[in-house]
């Protein structure tokens, strides 16, 4: 499967509840019409975030997230179809300048790989999203390879969050389909190499993530060992609401 996430930033005059309430059944309504090839639809409501890590003052961006959607087809071809739909032409699309500012969308086409955590669960809680920036000089698989190692070695250093976390997945961005990230009209965003998604019970439990973004931060720091640009980087805390899901016969 391939997917697709968007960060989005609420226009301008707009409320984040007065949002939430617009994307969730107003604009999902609209998607819903006619959801063509799509396998699944998510939207990630976000109630916290932080940008940049503690120990680095300067972090380009300053701009809060509002949601991240993420859509998910069988094959790219599906999802190419999707976009080039006339109802996601003449519908879907126009209406997210009815509550999003476009021009700062942030947006990533990936494939998600699960990764193994201590006491996995029912992932039905709240979720933290780290978007990761890779490391200058790495190359992908390397990425990938040192992100993924350090995943497991941040829970074993930090028996906290391992015990909170049920889930866990990174989206790998598929650089071959990065000409489709100016769908949403983004303007000089920067492109990110990587999104951990973290499950948790509920919005009290999000908390043990810092322990876990610890951990990571000094496995970074590390001779060798150095993946993604914590500057550069940020996590969202949101709430997870189905809005479409495809059933298989």
């Amino acid at each position: 499967m391939i997917k697709m996430m968007a960060a989005v930033c609420r226009r301008p005059g707009m409320t984040h509840a007065e949002y939430v309430a617009y994307v969730q059944h107003v604009h999902a309504a609209i998607s819903n019409e006619n959801p063509l090839s799509l396998r699944r639809y998510v939207q990630n409501h976000v109630f916290d975030a932080a940008f940049g890590s503690a120990a680095e003052s300067v972090h380009s961006m300053t701009v809060a997230r509002d949601s991240v959607t993420e859509l998910w087809w069988d094959n790219p071809q599906d999802m190419g179809a999707t976009f080039s739909h006339e109802h996601v032409r003449t519908k879907v699309g126009p209406d997210g300048a009815n509550f999003g500012d476009v021009s700062r969308t942030l947006s990533i086409v990936a494939t998600e790989v699960e990764q193994p955590v201590a006491c996995p669960g029912q992932a039905v809680g709240a979720k933290v999203m780290h978007y990761l920036r890779m490391a200058e000089g790495l190359t992908l698989p390397t990425f990938f390879e040192r992100w993924a190692r350090a995943h497991e070695r941040a829970l074993a250093a930090s028996p906290v969050a391992a015990a909170a976390v049920r889930r866990c997945a990174h989206s790998r961005q598929v650089p071959d389909f990065n000409t489709m990230l100016a769908y949403f009209g983004a303007k000089d965003v920067a492109v990110y190499e990587g999104v951990a998604s973290l499950w948790f019970d509920d919005t009290a439990s999000v908390g043990a993530f810092r322990a876990y973004e610890r951990a990571l931060l000094a496995i970074n720091a590390e001779p060798g060992s150095a993946f993604y640009q914590p500057a550069q980087s940020f996590f969202v805390y949101a709430t997870e609401v189905s809005i479409y899901e495809r059933r298989t016969a």
